[in-house]
Parts: C-alpha cells; structure tokens; sequence
C-alpha cells in the first residue's frame, strides 16, 4: 500500500533501458490512480504505456487504457481502443473483454456491434447466464422481442440461470409484447417469486393490457 514510493521507484525506471517497456508506466498509472492523482496525469502514463512498444505488445496497455476511458464515461475513447486492441489480438480475446466491450457499445448505441459482442462472449463462455440476459435485454430494446425469448430459454437450461430473476423478467416482457400474455405474466410471476422488485410493476401492467 505505499502507493507514493512505489510510483517513485517506478518514474525513476523510466530513465532507464525499461522505460522501452510499458509495464513501467502501466505501473506508474496505477499507483497515481491509487493516489488520486489529476485524470490527466494518469492518462498521460498511459498513453506512454501504448506508445513504448508495437503491435501485439502493445495491447495489454491499449485495452488498459480504453477501460480507463471507459470507467471515466469516455465511451467513444474507449471503444476505439477496445476496436485497436480486437485488431491486435487478432479476434482472440477473452469473454470478459468481448463483455466491457458490449457493455461500452450499448452506452455509444452501436447496438448491432454489441449484440454481435455479447453473442461472441456466449461463444466464449456458454455457461455464464448473466452473457445471455444481457443480449435478450439488448435484443428486447432493439424490438426482436421473439430473439430475446429464445435467448432466455437457451439461458434457463444452464444449472446456475434458476437463480437469475433478469431472465425471466425479460422474457416475460418480450412474450406480453408477442401477445403470448398469459406465459409472459406466468414469467413474470416466477420473478416476483424470487423476491423480484421490478415484477409486480409489470404484472400490474400487462394485466391491465
């Protein structure tokens, strides 16, 4: 935790042969991070961090940076470093970077790139059910109410979906918009059965429907 002479140790590195490495300066970020320093300082190391070493090298600090940007709200940023860092791994990234990034195209409304992320997420990791109510959430606000029910069912099969209420809420709705009324509000029950605070807002609706 001596976050101040660590950052120390690691600025002076930078004046030696280490500085051609961007960990040293990936390094430094963090611990100015950790010190609350000025955003600008921060982004300064990292940019450094890219710029020290080429291609694939490079890539552990583009994608450090463009999360960076992304938990600062600088979605737009962000996106372009995560679309840099793709390209450098040439599509081989892990099912959590294809998440952050799906999650960062929502917030830029580049909905088709998202859908096609969070479907590559599921690829990647097929057992993981909070992928699949992302992608029927997204597909359910971008009208394909009939896409996010196959999504949930797919999601429901898996042994640790039972838990995730999302899922059935999700298709709850997308089946009352497809006019499947009665399946969708026996959905919606379920989630209300597992303590759900959304359902009986939506229960409340639909029956009025």
């Amino acid at each position: 935790g001596k976050y101040k002479e660590a950052l120390d140790i690691f600025m002076a590195l930078q004046q030696t042969a280490l500085r051609k490495n961007g960990e040293i300066f990936l390094e430094a970020a963090q611990c100015k991070t950790m010190l609350k320093a000025p955003k600008a300082e921060i982004m300064a190391l990292l940019d450094s961090a890219v710029c020290v070493q080429r291609g694939v090298a490079s890539a552990p600090y583009v994608l450090a940076r463009g999360r960076a940007y992304d938990s600062d709200g600088e979605y737009h940023k962000a996106f372009r470093d995560y679309l840099v860092y793709d390209s450098l791994m040439s599509g081989r990234g892990s099912d959590d970077f294809y998440y952050i990034k799906y999650k960062c195209e929502v917030n830029i409304r580049q909905y088709q790139i998202a859908l096609n992320d969070i479907a590559h997420a599921i690829v990647l990791n097929p057992r993981e059910p909070v992928y699949y109510a992302e992608m029927a959430s997204l597909q359910l606000r971008v009208n394909q109410p009939d896409k996010a029910v196959q999504t949930c069912n797919l999601a429901l099969r898996l042994p640790d979906a039972d838990s995730l209420s999302d899922l059935y809420i999700i298709k709850g709705v997308a089946l009352c918009e497809t006019g499947k009324k009665e399946e969708g509000l026996d959905c919606l029950r379920t989630a209300n059965e597992k303590g759900d605070s959304r359902a009986q807002k939506l229960i409340d609706k639909y029956n009025k429907k």
